[in-house]
């Protein structure tokens, strides 16, 4: 005999009532999670309930049923209600974050960094490299040399050079942007900029 076999016996007996269950949650005003819920109400019996509970005389008592499928259907509702849902179609929603002041210090930031690390990776492997470990690590020029066994002299003139082609290219868009105008910085970058 398989463990458990005289308990599916007896909720084979309240599951031929199916539909009844579906129209009791339906009363409750749920139509999308009626089956949900009544499925929810057999593993809930199948847990905590016994046959003497819910069958009596051989009939299926449809009081207990009741309340055991209302119940499911408030711990449900309730749940519900906790989880704030809106649409992305709400005007006051699109305007709150078109409104929002922010926004274009945000992109036109974005869009700097951007463009300077499409610069770094059109670098040099070797310069790339050395400026990617010098912004990373923070370690001093000295203590790079250390590290790598380059020369300091040698690291602080690849540095140096990196930072004044950046300088020179994005100069005007980081005085735009410490400037706050971001939407010249955002009309220059809306498009891929020309070299």
């Amino acid at each position: 005999m398989v463990k458990g076999k005289s308990k599916l016996d007896w909720l084979g007996v309240v599951a031929k009532q199916h539909k009844e269950w579906i129209k009791i949650i339906n009363s409750f005003g749920e139509y999308d999670y009626a089956e949900d819920l009544v499925q929810e109400f057999y593993i809930t019996l199948y847990k905590y309930a016994n046959k003497e509970k819910v069958i009596r005389n051989g009939i299926v008592s449809r009081g207990y049923c009741f309340f055991t499928l209302r119940s499911l259907y408030y711990q449900y509702y309730n749940n519900k209600k906790k989880i704030n849902k809106f649409s992305i179609d709400d005007l006051e929603f699109t305007y709150q974050i078109a409104d929002d002041p922010q926004m274009d210090e945000q992109v036109a930031f974005h869009k700097i960094c951007t463009m300077i690390d499409e610069k770094l990776n059109s670098l040099h492997w070797y310069d790339k490299k050395l400026f990617t470990i010098y912004k990373d690590t923070h370690l001093s020029i000295r203590k790079l040399a250390a590290e790598t066994k380059i020369s300091w002299v040698s690291i602080f003139n690849t540095l140096k050079h990196i930072k004044q082609e950046i300088k020179k290219e994005y100069l005007e868009d980081w005085q735009d942007y410490k400037n706050k105008d971001y939407e010249l910085i955002n009309k220059r970058y809306g498009k891929k900029r020309k070299k």
